[in-house]
């Protein structure tokens, strides 16, 4: 999955691929996770498998196929606060610009409702992870994810959800 970051003055930044399809670490789930779907217990996580929900560790790099996945109780760089699939391209790869575009928006957009805070007052940031054109073509890949942050980088503990901060 391509990585995207919203920076001081509102650039983004980055992009990338993943490994083809699910193979090796992209399609990989080694945390454990409780009856509802939480990581209870740290471990390697596939860009694929990641989940509404999950807190994990830094998305490092352009190429994004696996990070760690850890108990948002224990502190972690990054939060899922919103997940969905991009629609209307008819099924053809709409290009890294469009995509990356699709993906700001409804990551900015969430922001908010989520945290509480208006982004521009916020203490956090957000990060997304969007569709290549390899993961589009070769797993029908359409999913964004949306990941809440420390504006400064700092590790945290819990969830920012209504936070208001």
């Amino acid at each position: 999955m391509g990585i995207g970051r919203l920076l001081a003055g509102g650039a983004i930044a980055g992009m990338g691929l993943v490994g083809a399809g699910y193979a090796g670490l992209a399609g990989e789930d080694n945390t454990t996770r409780s009856d509802e779907g939480a990581i209870v217990a740290e471990g390697e996580i596939g860009a694929f498998r990641i989940r509404l929900g999950d807190c994990v560790g830094e998305l490092s790099g352009d190429l994004v196929e696996s990070t760690t996945g850890v108990p948002c109780s224990e502190p972690h760089a990054n939060e899922v606060y919103h997940a969905f699939n991009m629609v209307g391209s008819d099924g053809q790869w709409p290009g890294t610009d469009a995509t990356e575009q699709v993906a700001f928006d409804g990551c900015f957009d969430a922001f908010e409702p989520f945290v509480g805070e208006p982004y521009d007052t916020s203490i956090y940031g957000f990060t997304y992870l969007y569709p290549t054109e390899q993961s589009w073509e070769s797993v029908d890949d359409r999913e964004v994810l949306c990941l809440v942050n420390h504006y400064d980088g700092t590790l945290k503990t819990g969830s920012a959800r209504n936070t208001a901060r």
